[in-house]
């Protein structure tokens, strides 16, 4: 029975490792605990050491909380490890899915984008909940820390007042704010990220990170309200939800694959930092 119960948390803790969360403890307190999962962490730890399998309307809550899309491979294969534990076996399930695809012929471009995905999820990261609250704390705090974990080695208060156009004394104080929060290191009048060359997602949206998430977009509203549009591209369509979440996670990867060009150590006056953002809106029927 053991090893049958280990299948469920044996991949529930390695997709877990894989969203960038390297315990469960900092993933549950991470998303919110169990105001955002349901259940207390002893609940949660349970489940990855076997030791118990959670509720079927349960596991959504924790593959939102993960930020693992519904239709996405990781999602489906940690369904089909929960409902093969419950049946000893997963050939019901291949019944209804029919047989698996071959995956030996794999396209060029497949490829590339399977080794492009390897390499980013080796540079996942998550920030603590603390840490994110600190990060949305206010514009000069927000942008001090972006310019920082995209920019190599350490960087001087005044080259951040020339860049951010911010003063001086406003950025003294948030370095102070980000390096007592485990952001940053802060030393005399310089200072460098401690997220230096990882990628950060952003927290999956949940109850408790809502506030967080909507502090975010207010200050990157205030921030890009005035900064210089680099390319912008618009279409219409309509399609089902099923595709467009198909879709939606093919439009995230994309736009997670722009760090493959990132050079943080490039020249500073040959380079510049920019927000890649993708947005899709229900226009009708209005709601």
């Amino acid at each position: 029975m053991a090893t049958k119960i280990n299948i469920f948390g044996s991949v529930l803790s390695r997709i877990r490792k894989e969203q960038g969360y390297p315990s469960a403890y900092q993933f549950f307190k991470s998303v919110g605990g169990s105001k955002t999962i349901g259940i207390s962490f002893g609940s949660y730890w349970d489940l990855e050491r076997g030791k118990k399998l959670p509720k079927s309307w349960r596991l959504k809550a924790i593959m939102s909380a993960l930020d693992v899309g519904q239709y996405s491979p990781k999602a489906q294969e940690l369904v089909r490890a929960y409902f093969k534990e419950l049946s000893g076996s997963d050939e019901l399930l291949q019944i209804l899915s029919g047989p698996p695809a071959a995956r030996g012929n794999l396209t060029s471009s497949e490829l590339t984008e399977t080794a492009i995905e390897q390499a980013l999820k080796q540079r996942r990261v998550n920030m603590t909940l603390e840490q994110w609250k600190i990060f949305g704390r206010d514009a000069v705090t927000h942008i001090c820390q972006y310019f920082l974990v995209n920019t190599a080695g350490w960087v001087t208060v005044r080259e951040l007042s020339d860049t951010t156009k911010f003063k001086e004394e406003e950025i003294r104080k948030a370095l102070g704010i980000l390096a007592n929060g485990g952001l940053v290191e802060f030393s005399k009048d310089k200072a460098r990220s401690l997220f230096q060359n990882k990628v950060v997602p952003m927290l999956a949206l949940t109850p408790e990170t809502a506030a967080i998430h909507a502090r975010q977009r207010k200050l990157w509203s205030m921030w890009l309200a005035d900064c210089k549009t680099y390319a912008a591209k618009r279409t219409t369509v309509r399609m089902t939800k099923e595709n467009m979440e198909i879709y939606r996670q093919q439009l995230e990867k994309t736009v997670a694959m722009c760090a493959v060009y990132e050079n943080m150590e490039a020249n500073r006056q040959d380079s510049a930092i920019y927000c890649v953002e993708s947005r899709v809106y229900q226009i009708l029927p209005k709601e």
